[in-house]
């Protein structure tokens, strides 16, 4: 008797655990949110707006810029965007490609493809990559943590 109670509690203790996991296990619809996100920030970068680039990381997000730029927290991120493009790449815009979703758990991906800028005054595309922890906030999913980097040019 002590045996079935026993096989009946692991079976029970089992099927919670697989429920509660499936329930957990994130879908292609955050794949696809994770995405619009970042095409989304690309326009706003584009439209040189800093506040709607800062507001696609999460309150305490940090961005380790191409350059080396460390900052934390929103207000950070926003005066670098806003230092950024209305300076250096005032103009500017940048194409990010589809890139790749990695899912760690329900609420936490990895984000990571290439992008290009092309500065304003038809000087030559600068080529990079970018890596991007993302958390769902509140349904939403924003950038955790982001690491741009830019590619050095050919050697001529």
């Amino acid at each position: 008797m002590k045996q079935y109670l026993a096989l009946a509690l692991a079976i029970l203790v089992a099927s919670c655990g697989a429920t509660q996991k499936e329930a957990e296990m994130p879908t292609t619809d955050d794949q696809e949110a994770i995405v619009r996100e970042v095409q989304a920030f690309s326009e706003v970068w584009s439209r040189g707006d800093a506040k709607a680039a800062a507001s696609s990381f999460t309150e305490d997000g940090v961005r380790v810029g191409a350059m080396g730029d460390v900052e934390h927290g929103r207000a950070e991120i926003e005066a670098a965007y806003n230092r950024l493009l209305h300076g250096p790449f005032a103009g500017a815009t940048v194409t990010q490609e589809h890139g790749t979703v990695r899912m760690l758990t329900s609420d936490l991906a990895l984000w990571q493809g290439g992008m290009v800028i092309q500065p304003a005054g038809g000087a030559p595309p600068l080529k990079g990559y970018v890596v991007q922890l993302m958390k769902k906030v509140n349904g939403r999913w924003l950038v955790l943590e982001a690491h741009p980097k830019l590619f050095p040019p050919p050697p001529r």
